[in-house]
């Protein structure tokens, strides 16, 4: 009788030895941080302080577009604002079990009920520009991270306000250099642009 009540057990055990693991926050985290380097998104703020490297990944990627659509300022896509991540997961499990005997056979009994639920959501805003309007949906991306500073009155405002302004120029001016100049087409992978928000 104790080998059949401890087999009951056992047998109750290993349902929920099934139990997924949970996810913690910074894994989840780190997990979009990963697929976003893997994605290769190609960064088009901050264009005045540019290094070489990220001057020629952005100038490879119009490069890839122009030739893939077969046209100076292809349409492209950029990450318009912040990447926001919902995640939800409950695990719970209800179980009995009896065990009796009668003058014949012994007589056992089980009941087990487990119920998992994951659930993930991601949210990333993508907006499709002509290359040509690229340095402008750059700029309202800014003034949008920019926010309570550009309705102050202040010199804080017209530093912000100047700051957009210069990268937005600089921005253009490098695009119309890579619109007026295409030259012949390579085979290159497609990135998408992503906006950083400044500090």
């Amino acid at each position: 009788m104790r080998s059949l009540a401890l087999c009951g057990l056992l047998v109750l055990s290993a349902c929920s030895a099934g139990s997924v693991s949970p996810v913690t926050i910074s894994q989840a985290i780190a997990g979009v941080q990963a697929d976003l380097t893997k994605a290769g998104v190609v960064s088009v703020s901050g264009v005045q302080t540019w290094t070489a490297d990220q001057a020629a990944r952005f100038d490879s990627n119009v490069r890839a577009l122009q030739c893939a659509q077969h046209t100076s300022d292809p349409v492209v896509a950029m990450i318009a604002g912040p990447v926001t991540m919902s995640l939800s997961g409950t695990f719970s499990q209800s179980g009995s079990f009896s065990v009796s005997a009668s003058s014949a056979l012994p007589v056992f009994g089980l009941q087990a009920d487990a119920s998992r639920t994951k659930t993930q959501t991601m949210s990333v805003p993508v907006q499709f520009v002509p290359l040509s309007a690229l340095a402008d949906a750059e700029a309202g991306r800014e003034v949008g991270y920019a926010g309570a500073l550009l309705v102050q009155n202040d010199h804080v405002r017209q530093a912000v306000a100047a700051r957009i302004e210069a990268d937005r120029m600089a921005l253009s001016d490098h695009v119309e250099l890579l619109i007026s100049s295409v030259t012949r087409c390579l085979e290159t992978k497609v990135r998408s642009f992503v906006g950083v928000k400044q500090k």
